[in-house]
């Protein structure tokens, strides 16, 4: 059941993919989504978030990557550390094919390295882009050892305030297919994430921001940090830039 509905959602956004102008390079969630209108192939970094998150926090999350309009080749960074303690430590590789002016498909490896418990594998496959409502989403779905399931939902609406500065809501949530205390996640919706940031662009390429960022356990997940002595929900300041090369 869990695996069905992982993919008819991302088969819906594939559907919405719809044809149109590519988003301002600055304002892409990944360097994959860049189009240039030619048939070269060219490397592209961009570190979406680079930030302090509370007294003890931080988060980084980019990528890189190389080839033309339709295909290309990635790899992509994500670390967030919460209160002093490591959250996400994620290294990916994957390979990506627009499927429309704002669509792209992708497949790969999600490797998880974990400092208190065994690093892991994922196969990972699934969809980003944007919706007709200009809204940039991700979904992919995660298949790892022993039939492990996993499914990560993202989105982030681009707000302008003015030429220059816009506000940025996002949200992102973490599914399961089956409880793992020992990594604290549970079955079904586990992790749920939201955020605003006040984002001002000095360029197209480096647009410094801050804001706030909302974290909190869900369903068993919730349950196993309660037995561990740790917090359900935490909320924290942030202050980071977006870069883009």
């Amino acid at each position: 059941m869990f695996k069905s509905l992982c993919l008819i959602l991302i088969i819906t956004l594939s559907i919405l993919a719809g044809s149109g102008y590519a988003q301002e390079e600055g304002h892409l969630h990944h360097s994959i989504q860049s189009r240039t209108g030619g048939e070269e192939s060219v490397a592209k970094l961009s570190l979406d978030y680079f930030e302090l998150r509370g007294d003890h926090g931080a988060a980084i999350e980019g990528d890189l990557s190389y080839g033309g309009d339709i295909n290309k080749v990635a790899v992509e960074v994500v670390f967030e550390r919460t209160a002093g303690q490591i959250e996400k430590n994620e290294l990916w590789g994957v390979l990506s094919r627009a499927i429309s002016a704002k669509w792209n498909f992708i497949a790969g490896i999600r490797h998880d390295f974990q400092l208190e418990s065994t690093s892991r594998n994922w196969a990972a496959i699934g969809i980003v882009g944007e919706t007709p409502y200009s809204l940039e989403m991700d979904a992919v779905f995660f298949i790892g050892k022993s039939g492990s399931t996993a499914l990560r939902v993202e989105g982030e609406y681009d707000l302008k305030v003015t030429k220059k500065l816009s506000l940025a809501p996002r949200f992102e949530l973490n599914f399961f297919g089956q409880n793992d205390e020992a990594r604290g996640s549970g079955s079904g919706l586990s992790e749920l994430e939201l955020g605003v940031r006040l984002i001002y662009e000095v360029t197209q390429k480096f647009s410094p921001y801050a804001g706030v960022h909302y974290s909190r356990e869900i369903g068993n997940a919730a349950d196993f940090a309660r037995e561990e002595g740790e917090n359900v929900g935490l909320t924290v300041w942030v202050l980071g830039a977006r870069l883009w090369f």
